[in-house]
Parts: C-alpha cells; structure tokens; sequence
C-alpha cells in the first residue's frame, strides 16, 4: 500500500508539476519531490499503524515452565545461601581480612550475579512494574559490592563497612528473590 501511494504520488507530481523537470538544478527537483511526497508517506505509514491488523496483533505470551524459573532462581539462591556461593565467599574474605582477595572478586562478581543470573530472571517477570523493581533491586546490589570494594582498598580497610554493604547485598538479593512468586508458569 505504502509503495503504491508513493508511486501514484510520485506520478501525479510528475503530470501536475511538469515545471518541476523544467527546473535547471536537479536538486531542486528532488527537494521538492520530498517536500511533497514525505508527508504523504508518514500520513499513510501513521493511518496503516492505527488500524488493526492481525500481522501487528498481541501475540500469545508462552508462560515459562516451572523447572525454567526454579532453575533460574536457584542459581541466584545458591549464590546467597550455599556455603560455596558468592556471598559466602565474600564473607570468608571479609573474616580473614583477604583485602585483595576481596576487592578482586568484587570486581568481577557484578557481571556473574548481577548481569547473568538476575538478568536471566527479571526476563521471566510477567510486568514491566516488576521488571523495574527487579532493575532497582540489581542496580542496588552493583553499589554494594561498590561499598565492600571500597571498604577493601589500601588504607581504607573496614572489616565493619564490609559486612554492612555485605548485609545489604543479603537483602536486596533476597528481596529479588522474593519476586519469583509472581511468575505464572505453564502447567
């Protein structure tokens, strides 16, 4: 439909506007060709988008399966709760006042916790609402290990700020957690 009404557009210019093809500079010709022909183009481009079609309609939205998520959010829980998770580790390094070994995992636990498995599951959030709190509980736990990573740096130790922002990384972890309730699964 779009090509046809540029083609009847760019013929009715054509027969209306002989002068145009009269016109020394050829830019202008092409200018004026645009002014004219653009507007029609988005004219129909807009009315063909509010009207309904079924290429445009909803699809059908597949409901994750219930192994999918609880494997999805294991991964997270195993990183809070198991003894050889992230969170644990952190804590060993803390308690042995591991400074380097400390700040160099944090460096690169973003990307693991944060990025991979959180992302993996705010995407089997059913809500763009519960995507967003997903995204501000994961953001969060990005200024935490920022917080235990500064409280690991040379002449800024803090076995105390450590385990605060380390406490806080547990909850906001956890509070992410508590969102897997709200996924519908198939079956």
């Amino acid at each position: 439909l779009l090509t046809t009404t540029l083609a009847y557009t760019c013929n009715n210019n054509n027969k209306n506007n002989n002068h145009l093809t009269q016109q020394p500079d050829a830019s202008k010709n092409r200018r004026k060709f645009l002014e004219q022909s653009l507007p029609m183009a988005f004219g129909v481009t807009a009315s063909m988008m509010s009207v309904s079609s079924p290429v445009w309609a909803a699809e059908d939205v597949a409901l994750p399966t219930k192994a999918t998520v609880q494997t999805t959010f294991d991964a997270i829980r195993y990183e809070l709760q198991s003894p050889e998770g992230g969170v644990n580790y952190m804590q060993a390094r803390i308690d042995a006042q591991d400074w380097a070994g400390l700040m160099e995992f944090t460096k690169t636990y973003d990307q693991e916790l944060r990025k991979l498995k959180m992302g993996k599951a705010k995407k089997l959030l059913p809500s763009k609402e519960l995507k967003e709190k997903a995204t501000g509980y994961a953001n969060a736990v990005t200024f935490d290990l920022i917080g235990i990573n500064r409280n690991s740096r040379q002449g800024q130790e803090s076995v105390e700020g450590a385990n605060k922002y380390l406490q806080e990384l547990r909850d906001d972890v956890a509070t992410f957690l508590s969102l897997e309730s709200s996924i519908q699964t198939e079956g």
